[in-house]
């Protein structure tokens, strides 16, 4: 790393400890909570997981990622983005936070991102933005993070491009104007977090355990790989050389 001067988070399974049932979990409550409402043929959730899986196909363009998911989404059910944004706002005011219990704060985190604060450097989140910013704004607070002054923050609203597009860290570092080389990024899954933010010029830090041998054909030459606690340690251990 030269110059660091942002580092950039992950937010589940990096900051966040969420249960394996937490996907299947909030599908299901989404079918609950509106398929009586928008009385379609097929679980809405399968129609999300669609215009989702689409939404990370797409590279960035001038078109926002919200636009495009409502765009998509409106083609295959005919039903309008002014009833769909309502009934999903409610959604997520209502019953997303009832999905609490599956999720648990990460020792440590806290302490650690304000320790980055006072020593001078930026800090990001950049969070799948699949999610609009209500529920990501929900997650922090399961996280103990609701306070927190984040530089920049991700989300649904607010950029063109999502992950694993190189172009949605290209998007970040633009958004605070400084560059790729300046930044870390710490996140827990290879294929989203650390390739792509490789390849958009960052340095990268993969939260994870024992390295598989395939995966070992994928990680970047390089890639510190620890625990979520290490990385504090490592970022200090080279502190004093790093111009801000």
């Amino acid at each position: 790393m030269k110059s660091l001067k942002v580092v950039a988070f992950d937010l589940d399974d990096t900051l966040l400890r969420l249960s394996p049932d937490f996907i299947p979990q909030y599908l299901q409550r989404l079918d609950d909570s509106l398929q009586e409402v928008f009385s379609l043929s097929e679980p809405l959730s399968r129609h999300i997981m669609t215009s989702s899986a689409r939404m990370m196909q797409k590279t960035r363009d001038p078109e926002r990622l919200e636009d495009f998911f409502y765009r998509d989404f409106e083609a295959r059910t005919g039903l309008s983005r002014e009833l769909l944004e309502d009934r999903f706002n409610a959604f997520y005011r209502e019953e997303f936070p009832k999905l609490a219990p599956l999720a648990k704060p990460v020792y440590g985190v806290v302490g650690m991102l304000a320790s980055l604060k006072a020593r001078g450097y930026r800090v990001a989140l950049l969070t799948s933005a699949l999610f609009p910013r209500v529920a990501i704004d929900e997650r922090l607070k399961w996280a103990g993070l609701e306070d927190f002054p984040f530089d920049w923050r991700s989300a649904l609203e607010v950029v063109h491009a999502t992950k694993p597009q190189p172009g949605y860290y290209l998007e970040a570092a633009e958004q605070l104007h400084i560059a790729p080389e300046h930044w870390l990024m710490v996140g827990n899954d290879l294929v989203e977090d650390i390739i792509p933010a490789h390849q958009a010029g960052m340095s990268v830090f993969w939260v994870h355990g024992d390295v598989t041998d395939e995966e070992a054909q994928k990680v970047p030459q390089g890639t510190p790989v620890g625990s979520i606690d290490e990385v504090l340690p490592y970022i200090l251990e080279d502190d004093d050389k790093y111009e801000r």
